[in-house]
């Protein structure tokens, strides 16, 4: 086909360019992109659960239990008892959790309007495909959770 090895230098240097922005901000908190990560997905998900959060993430407890506990003791995540179970907790971002997830993830919503903008519609459909595809396997077998951050919509299937 059209593959050539340089597609994946592309690829790392593209992801390196996009994660850039993110990375400054973050560092500029003592953060790095596990962080990112978690703010992201409950900034979305307000209300979500740990197990929850960690298949979205596809990690484990264990290794979130780190990373969570660092930005709830920075006063941006906080945990409260989940409605439906006195057993589980339920995971919301502070206003300032709010403010530094939108910090991190704005410029990097800027920097696709860019390329988009410069790329065009045909191309922006085009490299949809090509990153659904790459993630069709996980998504495949991801909670609903992680399924909703692509699709919209409930997240009760």
């Amino acid at each position: 086909m059209f593959l050539d090895e340089r597609d994946i230098a592309l690829f790392f240097l593209g992801w390196r360019s996009f994660v850039d922005d993110a990375d400054t901000v973050l560092a500029e908190h003592g953060l790095g992109r596990v962080h990112h990560r978690v703010l992201y997905v409950v900034a979305r998900r307000p209300g979500i659960g740990v197990a929850e959060l960690s298949g979205a993430l596809g990690i484990s407890r264990q290794a979130l239990h780190r990373p969570l506990s660092e930005l709830q003791r920075r006063d941006l995540v906080t945990s409260e008892v989940a409605a439906h179970s006195a057993r589980e907790r339920a995971l919301s971002l502070t206003p300032a959790g709010q403010a530094l997830e939108e910090a991190a993830t704005g410029p990097q919503l800027a920097h696709l309007g860019k390329v988009f903008a410069a790329a065009g519609p045909e191309a922006v459909q085009g490299w949809r495909a090509v990153m659904r595809s790459l993630a069709e396997d996980v998504l495949a077998t991801a909670p609903p959770t992680t399924r909703h951050l692509v699709d919209g919509g409930p997240t009760d299937a």
